[in-house]
């Protein structure tokens, strides 16, 4: 008999909410008892109005049918009736068992699937079903909601797994003997499992491989307008003049050795423009290429889809690799995993089984590839703190892992690899140089360098982190720490062990004193608690010589602590026994970093180095504290660490250029240092944006809303932000420069966003959610979410900005950068603009950014603070913004002019594809005749309608254009007429004449 499900003696629980706040609206359940198929189904009433397009599970249903289902807990007395006391799976028990409070066991699916199949790095029930089931789409399923397709899901899914492990259970998952998943695994039947197997029926396609296009590899610029390479296997292609010429200034760079700094717009395609060069420039000259991003997605869009790309597309991916390095921290360690003692919780045993079935039998060690859901749901921040690759502990050259061992392939493909993808941090450090020199680079994301290159450069002490360093040293009474453990190896006498003990715990003593001076130094200067404290740490400031007397005592006793390590670790390199003993090897590293802490310390107490900033943070509740000395100049150190050894070097952004020109770059960075060692230096004029922001965009400044009286601010942007919502469509993006305003407006404004059925989200891992058409989002974050927004097409054109990014001159960093440039001789309000301008000019521009993401985009940014037209930065600021409209108007004057400038936005996009499917639409519509014959007008327009519904949808547009034919031609877009002259009224009556001849 055909098997229904492969478990038995289980409900197949799915219960919908709405989604905008989580009301439920159907509880849908499948029994199997005794390989008995029983069904329940029930609509539960919301007890509100629901948007019935929220899910594709509700098509049918109306308002009037929930209304009259039954209550929730009507509907769960049913459930529970239905269920009995069999175990009930679900997709995340934390969810399902809120909502039924029973005895009954609850087999978690994410449990599952992460156990069963590791190497998955997305536990979302649509991603599981799509993954499992051979072409899956959501609108197939069946009303009986999910519960279904989840059976259906785990038929495939388990019996892969047994398939993929010889219908046996792995050795590492017979661990979880106590895990409830467990004996349900154990009790399947291999018949069955063999059944859905030999019935998956997945479809093999054989690729086509098409004739690789003959072109010169010399005059690769070129390539680009060659349209039979890059639309190869069915790709869509454009050339973009703008692409081609900055590839050539890259081209030029490469092969003459300059230094080259470009501003590369949004929609240009700066990846490839970079990529082309950079691979043919690897594959004839056999140099390697190091691709420096800021942002994780970048880089894996480089190394999944780009780079891949271009090289299958040029037939040279047989001859070019790639790699993607990451620091060490980001990897698992073979060795330390071993040294985990078992676990008694399931849930970190849970975990445990986990990543060793990651590590060992999928052979993956990148904690990036595992969910962020997987992460906390296994407590699996526990383990990996006992188990990554920590750069005190980790040898790939001595490792016995080293033939297993993730990182240390990543480490050997850097020896093969042309091309190789690192993250800014990485390379400010870059530790391979023994195997790769930085001779060509590519810094794509430049705009954040100048920051990542003050933050590698600034020496830092943190309370905390210090402690649990000292620690792991020596401790008689817990019996733990790297020296404790070579002690014993020994029965030398000669270690000053209890010395060492002893500075230890006074190094403790006085990070407990340091911390009780800030605290006194907080509550003597009256200094608010509303956030962490962050000051300069100044000397000859009388009320921080408390702080600074405990800092000399902690330097003295470190001072102390290192002459006895030094002696220790001195005795322990005689003996021939430690010789290979990585322990050994760790203690030395580490007496190395305590001097630094020394060093750090003095420079911090005596001040006596020009060119610095010293400062200190305190947490809010005084559970930590640091100090940091951060360089004012980092340019040397960059030249040196980065381009001294140069060939080529290019720097690449959308947004990069400040005031029309690089200089605040080239000075930040060294460049101009190389300049001066004969290095030639090519500037590229900023390159004209590829999409048409002054024609399909605005900036609206509103006036009278003051964003530093925060109580009041929120109130009026709240009155604002509720009338816009009905001025706009789609989902919105509001950022703020400061965390008390965001948590002020969001306590302000929550509850009338939810009346309104708008749900209001924080996070980047809601960002996706700005994609939907079926609710609507509003996203709250700080300015610096800009970068990781990029939402094409018109569900999100709106974004609102609390205040101008302008620097905090009382940050002490700041403050530092602009009492350096008074000393230079400028005055106050000078050397603000000096240190501010680059700043708020690259950030306001990332900000912008947003909005407009392809040809089709269009939207407003909206600045609720003054952007006065008299104000000098506020006019270079225009400069730096594309020539975008800037509107100054408030109240029902502004919407109006949002509403007229959106309609002639929708207009321009609808003109726009009405061109470019032409032909296609010609086509369609003569196909359709031929087969039914005849067609009458109404029947045309209907077709014609639904032909660019789907058309705009390719786009990522949303078809609120109506198309009539019957009496003359009529368009209406949102539900009003479009209104024509004569010459265009006769253009668009001759385009339909066209099409339906």
């Amino acid at each position: 008999m055909k098997p229904y499900s492969i478990l038995n003696n289980v409900i197949f629980l799915d219960i919908e909410t709405t989604g905008t706040d989580d009301k439920i609206i159907k509880i849908c359940a499948v029994k199997i008892k005794d390989n008995v198929v029983t069904k329940f189904s029930t609509l539960v009433n919301p007890n509100r109005l629901v948007a019935l397009s929220i899910s594709d599970l509700l098509r049918g249903v109306t308002q009037k049918e929930l209304d009259s289902a039954p209550q929730l807990k009507d509907g769960i007395r049913k459930l529970l009736l239905f269920i009995e006391d069999l175990p009930l799976v679900c997709h995340n028990k934390a969810f399902e068992g809120s909502i039924l409070n029973i005895d009954n066991e609850f087999l978690d699916l994410i449990e599952l699937f992460a156990i069963l199949f590791p190497e998955l790095t997305e536990f979302n029930l649509q991603y599981l079903l799509k993954k499992f089931i051979h072409n899956y789409k959501e609108e197939n399923c069946r009303a009986l909601s999910y519960a279904e397709d989840i059976i259906m899901m785990l038929n495939y899914a388990i019996s892969s797994f047994y398939y993929e492990n010889g219908y046996s259970l792995p050795m590492s998952i017979t661990e979880l003997e106590a895990w409830n998943w467990y004996k349900h695994l154990i009790k399947i039947n291999m018949g069955d499992v063999k059944y859905f197997i030999e019935n998956k029926h997945i479809e093999l396609q054989k690729k086509v491989t098409e004739p690789y296009p003959v072109f010169a590899l010399k005059d690769y610029e070129k390539l680009f307008e060659h349209e039979e390479i890059w639309r190869r296997n069915g790709r869509s292609y454009t050339l973009r003049p703008q692409q081609r010429d900055a590839s050539k200034f890259i081209k030029e760079g490469l092969e003459k050795g300059r230094i080259t700094i470009m501003e590369a717009p949004t929609g240009l395609g700066k990846s490839m423009a970079y990529l082309l060069p950079a691979s043919i420039y690897t594959y004839i000259k056999e140099e390697k290429v190091i691709i420096s991003t800021n942002t994780k997605g970048l880089q894996n869009q480089l190394v999944e889809k780009d780079i891949p790309n271009l090289l299958e597309a040029l037939n040279i991916k047989r001859d070019i690799s790639y790699t993607l390095i990451k620091g060490k921290s980001n990897y698992l360690c073979f060795d330390r995993f071993g040294e985990i003692e078992y676990l008694n919780d399931m849930r970190t045993l849970i975990g445990y089984v986990y990543l060793k079935r990651l590590i060992l039998e999928k052979g993956i060690g990148d904690l990036e590839e595992i969910s962020p859901i997987i992460r906390e749901k296994f407590n699996l921040d526990f383990l990996i703190n006992q188990c990554n690759c920590d750069s005190e502990l980790c040898d790939v050259g001595v490792c016995k892992y080293k033939d297993r061992c993730y990182y240390a392939s990543k480490v050997e493909a850097l020896k093969e690899s042309q091309l190789i993808v690192v993250n800014h941090s990485l390379l400010l450090k870059w530790p391979y140089k023994s195997i790769v020199p930085l001779e060509n680079i590519v810094v794509d994301e430049a705009h954040n360098l100048t920051q990542e290159a003050y933050d590698a450069f600034e020496s830092t002490l943190v309370s905390h982190e210090f402690e649990r360093y000292i620690k792991e040293i020596y401790s008689s009474a817990e019996k733990n720490g790297y020296l404790y453990y070579l002690s014993r190896r020994t029965k030398k006498d000669t270690l000053p062990l209890s010395e060492i003990e002893s500075e230890i715990e006074q190094c403790i003593n006085q990070i407990a004193n340091i911390k009780a001076a800030f605290e006194n130094y907080v509550s003597e200067s009256g200094i608010s608690k509303d956030y962490n404290i962050k000051e300069h740490l100044n000397k000859s400031n009388p009320k921080i010589a408390g702080v600074i007397k405990y800092l000399e005592y902690l330097k003295e006793n470190l001072g102390s602590l290192n002459i006895n390590l030094e002696k220790a670790v001195s005795v322990l390199k005689e003996i021939s026994t430690l010789e290979k003993d990585k322990r050994l090897k760790i203690l030395i590293e580490k007496v190395e970093v305590i001097n630094s802490y020394s060093r750090l310390l003095e420079d911090v107490i005596i001040q006596s180095e020009e060119g610095y900033c010293f400062y200190f943070e305190v947490d809010k509740y005084f559970k930590w504290w640091k100090i940091s000395s951060i360089p004012l100049d980092v340019s040397g150190a960059f030249y040196e660490k980065v381009l001294s050894g140069a060939k080529s070097c290019l720097f690449v952004s959308a947004t990069l250029s400040t005031d029309n020109g690089y200089n605040s770059l080239k000075n930040t960075l060294g460049i101009n240092i190389a300049k001066s060692q004969n290095k030639e230096i090519v500037e590229v004029p900023p390159i004209k944006p590829v999409f048409d922001y002054k024609g399909k965009s605005a900036i609206y400044a509103i006036e009278n809303i003051d964003p530093n009286n925060t109580d009041t601010f929120s109130e009026e942007m709240k009155k604002f932000v509720i009338e816009l919502l009905s001025n706009v469509e789609g989902n919105i993006i509001i950022l703020f420069t400061s965390r008390k305003r965001l948590e002020a407006f969001k306590e302000e404004a929550l509850e009338n966003f939810k009346a309104l059925g708008v749900s209001v989200v924080e996070g980047k891992k809601d960002i996706e959610k700005l994609r939907s058409r079926e609710e609507r989002y509003i996203l709250l974050g700080s300015k610096g979410y800009f970068e990781g927004i990029d939402i094409p097409g018109d569900t999100m054109t709106t974004v609102i900005l609390d205040k101008v990014p302008n620097i905090n001159s009382k940050e002490p960093f700041y403050k530092s950068l602009i009492e350096n440039q008074v000393e230079r001789g400028k005055n106050y309000w000078q050397a603000y603009a000096k240190v501010n301008f680059p700043i708020v000019s690259i950030d306001l521009k990332q900000i912008y950014g947003r909005i407009i993401r392809t040809e089709y985009d269009y939207g407003s940014l909206f600045i609720m603070s003054k952007f006065e037209s008299n104000n000098s930065t506020v006019k270079k600021l225009e400069n730096q913004l594309h020539g975008v409209s800037i509107i100054r108007k408030d109240g029902d004057e502004l919407f109006r002019d949002l509403k007229m400038r959106v309609a002639r936005w929708k207009q321009i996009n609808l003109y726009k594809i009405m061109k470019e499917v032409k032909h296609s639409l010609k086509k369609a519509i003569s196909e359709k005749k031929m087969l039914q014959k005849t067609m009458t007008f109404k029947e045309i327009e209907e077709f014609i309608n639904e032909f660019m519904s789907l058309e705009y949808s390719k786009r990522n547009l949303k078809y609120d254009v109506n198309i009539y034919l019957v009496n003359g031609v009529n368009i209406y877009i949102n539900g009003e007429i479009l209104k024509l002259n004569a010459a265009n009224r006769s253009k668009i009556t001759q385009y339909f004449k066209d099409i339906t001849m």
